[in-house]
């Protein structure tokens, strides 16, 4: 005799109706997990966009500085004893234009963070800087560092603003090692922009592992004919 239909489907449901349980299961235990990945991934998405902004400021303000002077001071504009020509900061901090060739980087490389980022990112003085330094390269070495009276440290914007500012990553001998020992006569200007980013979403099962800002940094270095020594008469 044979049994009825629905009694030959039952273990058929039953077998349905397990699997639908355990993948339930599974999925609720990697749901966590999931989201975790997610969230982080946009996180870092939009930190890595932030960074891209930095890199994109640091090339403006290094492009622009190639074709201006950081070794001869503007007419009436630098401080009395002043060999590097820098000023005081103007009431109104990046108003630098005309004034020296630092504070003209300077404004150039925070009009582009600004501007290229679309106003997401302003830097803050007291946490973030941009460091400018040249370098006369003489035979393959570098002959002088501007400016000189700052030394290793480079040229700070945010330390002439009063804040904390940076010093340059890069020492002298660092730059050296980058240059072809057998190159010409030429100069260099590098610019150099740190910027605490804060995260946006700031979940604590990301910051638990990142800190929180994570300091970005970014540099860029291109020949700068004005830095370039000259033969002595």
């Amino acid at each position: 005799m044979k049994r009825p239909t629905f009694l030959r489907r039952l273990p058929l449901i039953r077998s349905i109706r397990s699997a639908r349980g355990q993948s339930l299961v599974e999925f609720t235990i990697l749901l966590p997990v999931l989201l975790i990945m997610i969230s982080g991934l946009i996180e870092f998405g939009f930190m890595l966009n932030y960074y891209l902004d930095l890199i994109d400021a640091a090339r403006e303000a290094t492009r622009w500085g190639a074709g201006d002077d950081p070794v001869h001071c503007d007419p009436g504009v630098a401080s009395p004893g002043d060999a590097f020509c820098t000023m005081a900061a103007p009431p109104n901090p990046w108003t630098w234009q005309n004034t020296n060739f630092y504070g003209r980087v300077c404004s150039i490389a925070n009009d582009s963070i600004d501007v290229g980022s679309g106003g997401q990112i302003d830097l803050d003085a007291t946490v973030d800087d941009i460091v400018i330094s040249a370098f006369s390269v003489s035979g393959g070495t570098i002959s002088q560092r501007f400016p000189p009276a700052m030394g290793e440290n480079g040229y700070s914007c945010m330390r002439v603003l009063g804040g904390a500012g940076h010093d340059s990553q890069f020492t002298t001998a660092e730059v050296q090692a980058l240059l072809n020992p057998g190159a010409p006569n030429t100069g260099v200007v590098m610019v150099e922009m740190w910027y605490d980013y804060n995260m946006i979403l700031g979940l604590p099962w990301i910051t638990a592992f990142v800190p929180n800002p994570v300091t970005l940094y970014a540099y860029s270095m291109m020949p700068n004919a004005n830095v370039e020594p000259t033969p002595t008469p």
